[in-house]
C-alpha cells in the first residue's frame, strides 16, 4: 500500500510541474441561448474570432428539443426492471418505437471491456441475448477496447431498461451523412456553423453511449460546435501550449518523447497512454486536489451548445447513468 502511495506521489509531481500552483479548473465563458436566438456577430465577437471556448446555455424547461427535433424525438423513459418486479424508477434509453425503421442501420461502435472479466459481472454469458458482445468479451485476448462497426439494432437492446447488465457501448463519431435521410432531417445544422465561418462543415458525428463514457485528451484541426442532446457531460479543455506540454510528458513517461501528437490509435484508449493522459487531466492527487491547473471546464446538459476553437486540447466525460447523446459539427 505505501509503495502504491508513493508511486501515486511522484505521478502527481510529474504532471504538476507544468501547472500554476492552484489546481482549480476555471469555468468556460457562457450565455444564455437557446442555440438558435444567439446572435452571429456575438458569436463571432466573443468565440469565433477570438479563439476562445463558449458555452450556450439552453433554457431549463426547453432543452435541446426546440432547435433540434433528435432531442425529443430519439429518446424515451422506461422502467427499470428488478426480476419479476417493475420498480417506480426508469432511465432514459433510444426510443424503439422510433428507430425500429432504422434498426439494420450500421454505425461505428467501441467497446470497453475489463482486463479479467472473470472477476467482474461483465461475463461473457451476461449477453446472451447480446452474440456480439459476448464473441468479444470470450475473445478479448487481454485487450479492454474493441471497434467494429454494427447494427443500431445492437445498441437498441443494450441500451434498453430490460437489459439487467448494460455494457459500456459506444456509438461514437458516426458520420451524419451516413445516416438514413429521415434521421439527418432531425438533425438539422445550425445557423452558427453555416454562417460564421466560410460556410464549409468539414465534417458532422452523432455520440451515444451506455455511461461510463470517455473522450481521450485530443485536438481537432477544425472549430468545433458540439450540442448535447441527451444527459450530461463533463468537458475539460486546455489552450494549445498547455495540452502540448501535457501530451509531451506522457508520451516522456512512455519512453516516447518526440513522437506526433497526431499518430494516436487505440493507444488513446487503452494502454500507458490512455492512463497517463486520463490520470492528468481528470485524476486528483492524495489530498484530493484536481491535478490541472490551467484548463477550462464545463458540465453540459440538453440543449447547451459548447464552440471549441481549432487547435483547443479536450477531454469528455459522461455525468449520471442515463443513455447520452451529442452532435458535433467541424467547420471552417
Amino acid at each position: 500500500m505505501m509503495i502504491k502511495l508513493l508511486e501515486f506521489t511522484r505521478s502527481s509531481r510529474h504532471f504538476k510541474r507544468f501547472y500554476s500552483s492552484h489546481n482549480a479548473y476555471v469555468p468556460i465563458q457562457s450565455i444564455t441561448g437557446p442555440l438558435e436566438s444567439v446572435g452571429l456577430e456575438e458569436f463571432r465577437a466573443k468565440a469565433f474570432l477570438p479563439e476562445k471556448p463558449l458555452v450556450i446555455t439552453a433554457p431549463f424547461a426547453q432543452g435541446a428539443s426546440h432547435s433540434i427535433p433528435a432531442a425529443s424525438k430519439w429518446f424515451a423513459h422506461e422502467s427499470i426492471s428488478n426480476g419479476s418486479q417493475i420498480s417506480h424508477t426508469s432511465r432514459r434509453v433510444l426510443s424503439q418505437s422510433y428507430f425500429s425503421d432504422f434498426a439494420s442501420t450500421i454505425l461505428p461502435y467501441e467497446l470497453t471491456t475489463p482486463v479479467d472479466i472473470s472477476k467482474t459481472p461483465l461475463s461473457a454469458d451476461s449477453y446472451e441475448h447480446l452474440p456480439m458482445l459476448k464473441h468479444f468479451l470470450r475473445n478479448s485476448g487481454g485487450k479492454t477496447f474493441h471497434r467494429f462497426s454494427a447494427p443500431l439494432s445492437l445498441f437498441l437492446q443494450a441500451s434498453s431498461a430490460l437489459c439487467p447488465c448494460p455494457p459500456s457501448l459506444y456509438i461514437a463519431q458516426a458520420q451524419l451523412f451516413d445516416l438514413p435521410s429521415a434521421l439527418q432531417a432531425d438533425l438539422p445544422t445550425p445557423y452558427l456553423v453555416i454562417h460564421a465561418g466560410k460556410g464549409d462543415v468539414y465534417d458532422a458525428n452523432i455520440w451515444m453511449g451506455i455511461p461510463p463514457t470517455y473522450t481521450p485528451l485530443h485536438k481537432d484541426p477544425n472549430p468545433n460546435l458540439f450540442v448535447q442532446l441527451a444527459s450530461q457531460k463533463r468537458v475539460r479543455l486546455f489552450r494549445k501550449s498547455i495540452g502540448d506540454a501535457i501530451f509531451r510528458d506522457v508520451r516522456e513517461r512512455m519512453g516516447q518523447a518526440g513522437l506526433s501528437d497526431a499518430i494516436r490509435g487505440n493507444e488513446m484508449m487503452e494502454g500507458l497512454e490512455s492512463i497517463y493522459t486520463k490520470e492528468a487531466v481528470w485524476s486528483e492527487d492524495i489530498n484530493g486536489r484536481i491535478l490541472g491547473g490551467e484548463g477550462l471546464e464545463a458540465v453540459v446538459g440538453p440543449g447547451d451548445a459548447l464552440f471549441i476553437p481549432k487547435g483547443w486540447w479536450h477531454s469528455f466525460m459522461s455525468v449520471g447513468s442515463d443513455v447520452t447523446a451529442s452532435v458535433n459539427w467541424w467547420f471552417r
